[in-house]
């Protein structure tokens, strides 16, 4: 009895955890001087190819999420170094650069679309 009340519990709690069960589904689109773009299957790590330094892409999502964007020249060599992410729409303030070639932020729940341009300092 004891083993069967705990399965229970358990049980409950994972489906507590899983939410309304919608998948998370991250939107990317090229915008200006972006070669190509590569969503990662967990839906919150996403690849930008930008071969002149300087880019544009949109980026939505149908789940409250943060996402990792990373930044490349082409398949060989990343950003050097981000001079600057300018973010237009509402969630713009929760862009924070992690490195040299990332950065990450916040997507809100309902696809509201950010315009993100990015800059490499060394373009």
């Amino acid at each position: 009895m004891k083993q069967f009340f705990l399965g229970s519990v358990v049980a409950a709690s994972l489906l507590m955890l899983s939410g309304c069960g919608d998948e998370l589904q991250l939107t990317a689109a090229q915008v200006k001087n972006v070669d190509k773009m590569s969503v990662a299957s967990d839906q919150t790590t996403l690849d930008v190819y930008c071969p002149t330094g300087i880019c544009i892409f949109d980026l939505s999502s149908n789940i409250e999420t943060n996402v990792v964007v990373t930044m490349h020249y082409n398949d060989d060599k990343t950003f050097s170094k981000i001079e600057g992410v300018s973010v237009t729409g509402r969630m713009g303030s929760t862009v924070k650069v992690l490195g040299e070639n990332s950065f990450s932020m916040d997507l809100s729940a309902d696809n509201d679309v950010s315009k993100i341009q990015v800059v490499d300092f060394y373009r």
